[in-house]
């Protein structure tokens, strides 16, 4: 266990909980310390459910907090910072949460003079902040970037997403279309980057890097010493060439898919 990846897990957790308290539809509370329940309203099982940025949680609190989301007409999860205890997995199992799903934890370590990881000139001068004005072409573009159905994708994109203490916005233009976007959250110094998404007839031009990069520099700018993500196995390459490195494997425990 490394100091970074502890930093990076609370900072996580905590932005979950940023999110659910800020956003349309979803809501959380604090189940033990270090464990929450965390309900987003999406038919996602990694976005509902029972999450903990302890690295060894206490598995009775977690059985406690399942059984409060457990009757929920939404897929859920119970997530765990590297493998679950067998004592974990048989509380799962107890829910029907026996499919298994993973996601690692990426940190990039900013020294003092360190800048930002470099990104495509012509792509980063693309890069900007979402204003309110941009609000409807940045929704149209993370749908687009996620290959999701757009009322999926809406509470990331609310307005109330958009006045998040902490929290900025960001997308890139092409030939005047907003191409791809990025979503940074900022505290405690420590830059999180959530939600970056090309739509897909741009890919492979820098757009997802040049994001990236920018949400970075902006962190730096503010003070922080680290960044975090949390990524897809698409973008881990990516992620992986700017010089993020991982240091956890999530597990997810879940009900199986049609059961």
């Amino acid at each position: 266990m490394t100091d970074d990846a502890d930093r990076a897990a609370k900072a996580l957790i905590a932005a979950f909980r940023l999110l659910a308290d800020s956003l349309p539809g979803m809501h959380e509370k604090q189940a033990a310390p270090g464990v929450i329940s965390l309900m987003s309203g999406l038919p996602m099982a990694t976005l509902n459910g029972v999450f903990t940025d302890a690295a060894r949680p206490d598995v009775t609190e977690i059985d406690r907090a399942a059984a409060g989301v457990a009757g929920l007409p939404l897929p859920w999860s119970i997530q765990f910072r590297g493998e679950p205890e067998p004592a974990a997995e048989r509380v799962a199992a107890r829910y029907g949460l026996t499919a298994r799903s993973t996601s690692p934890l990426m940190v990039y370590p900013l020294a003092q003079d360190q800048q930002a990881p470099p990104a495509r000139a012509s792509a980063a001068a693309r890069v900007v902040v979402a204003g309110p004005e941009g609000q409807a072409e940045y929704a149209a573009a993370l749908a687009a970037g996620f290959e999701a159905p757009p009322e999926f994708m809406e509470p990331y994109s609310s307005p109330e997403a958009f006045a998040m203490p902490g929290a900025v916005p960001y997308l890139a233009r092409e030939d005047g279309q907003v191409v791809a976007v990025g979503f940074g959250i900022f505290g405690e110094g420590i830059a999180g980057v959530f939600n970056i998404a090309t739509v897909p007839a741009c890919r492979g031009r820098g757009y997802g890097r040049a994001v990236t990069s920018r949400i970075i520099a902006d962190g730096v700018a503010r003070g922080a010493d680290l960044a975090y993500l949390q990524s897809s196995e698409e973008g881990y390459p990516l992620y992986q060439s700017m010089g993020f490195r991982t240091v956890e494997i999530w597990t997810y425990l879940s009900t199986a898919p049609g059961a």
